[in-house]
Parts: structure tokens; C-alpha cells; sequence
């Protein structure tokens, strides 16, 4: 399970060092994906594959939010080679729609790591904003839905 929340810088070349307490079972390959909140998801293959069968792939063109979603979701992904250091190079798209400057948040969240431009994951989380009650009821109503 990828968890915690990282700084790094990323370099005059784009590239950014994944760090290694989350690089760890990640493996050599990885996909980058535009994700729905404004930060990029990083998956394995495995969980890559989950991730699109769940919530992508599995729609109906009939329906023009799943297309748009598809296009979205998988029009915005990439898969990336990990060097020997341990970095990726971030296409300038995906830095562009993560606001991801120089400064980079990366946070384990279970199955993904979300990459965050650092100036928009410091206003997402800001904790005079943050309310984890009402999180709490929202993710247990979201639960209920389903």
C-alpha cells in the first residue's frame, strides 16, 4: 500500500526523483495519468489495468460523459520508463495541467501516487480548510451509493 506525502523539486530537464519509500514494488515501467482532481496519478500495471476496467473501460459509448471520460482518462495517460535513479520525466502537459512548476508533493494514496504542483496540494490541504468530520460523512454517504 503506497502511503505518506513527499517533497521533491523537479529538474531544468522535467525529470523529478520518485522517492524511495513509494518507488519501492513499483517496478520499472509506470503510468502517468491526468487525474481527477487537478494532480497526476501514477499507477503500476497492475493497478493501471484495475483502475481502467473499474471506472473507464467499461462504459457505454452510447453515453457521452463515459466518452469524454475515456478521452480524458486514457487520451491523458502515458506510461513512463523509471531511470536508474529513480526518476521519471514528466511530459509538459501533464506539468502544465498539474500546475507542477518546480516544486512537487508526491502522496501515496493506496492503489496510486498522486503528483501535486506544490502551491495547489498546500491550498487542497490547507488545515484552517480542512474539515476531516464532514470528509468522514462524505466518503461514508459516497459509500452508501454505490
Amino acid at each position: 500500500m503506497l502511503t505518506g506525502s513527499y517533497f521533491n523539486t523537479v529538474d531544468n530537464k522535467g525529470r523529478v526523483f520518485i522517492p524511495t519509500k513509494l518507488r519501492y514494488g513499483l517496478g520499472e515501467r509506470i503510468w502517468l495519468v491526468k487525474g481527477i482532481d487537478a494532480c497526476l496519478y501514477v499507477f503500476t500495471q497492475e493497478a493501471w489495468s484495475a483502475f481502467t476496467d473499474e471506472y473507464v473501460t467499461n462504459r457505454t459509448l452510447k453515453d457521452s460523459k463515459a466518452r469524454k471520460l475515456q478521452r480524458f482518462i486514457l487520451g491523458g495517460s502515458r506510461e513512463l520508463e523509471i531511470d536508474r535513479q529513480g526518476r521519471i520525466n514528466l511530459p509538459q502537459d501533464h506539468s502544465d495541467y498539474a500546475k507542477i512548476d518546480k516544486d512537487v508533493v508526491f502522496v501515496g494514496c493506496g492503489d496510486r501516487i498522486e503528483l501535486w504542483g506544490a502551491e495547489v496540494y498546500e491550498r487542497e490541504m490547507n488545515p484552517d480548510t480542512l474539515d476531516p468530520d464532514e470528509m468522514m460523512r462524505g466518503a461514508d454517504e459516497a459509500v452508501g451509493e454505490e
